[in-house]
């Protein structure tokens, strides 16, 4: 079995301290001609008052469909432009979002 490193660790715990549990990266989305979706339906695990996955920990497990973020996923146009983690990047190819404005938890800045 493959071990974590302390430096690991941190470089995770420094890009999960990115998110601001918005939670509009949990709604079901899908791919129409290259662009990325976003429907209006939350995952089933996503406590919309908190913006928090109920089974973060071990969602991998217990939801297999639930798309782990990598930079390489978010850089594909996963996310909403003002997310946090793409807000920055410069011709960010942002997903169409069908979700309402405000959905959950922070507010987006």
């Amino acid at each position: 079995m493959k071990r974590t490193t302390a430096n690991q660790l941190e470089i995770l715990a420094d890009w999960e301290s990115i998110c601001e549990r918005c939670g509009r990266c949990c709604y079901e989305k899908y791919e129409s001609r290259g662009k990325i979706i976003y429907t209006s339906t939350p995952c089933r695990y996503l406590d919309k008052s908190s913006g928090f996955c109920r089974i973060y920990p071990r969602r991998s497990q217990v939801h297999p469909d639930c798309a782990r973020l990598t930079p390489e996923l978010v850089a594909a146009g996963i996310l909403p432009a003002d997310c946090p983690y793409v807000k920055d990047i410069e011709d960010y190819p942002a997903p169409i979002l069908r979700t309402p404005a405000k959905t959950t938890g922070k507010a987006p800045r």
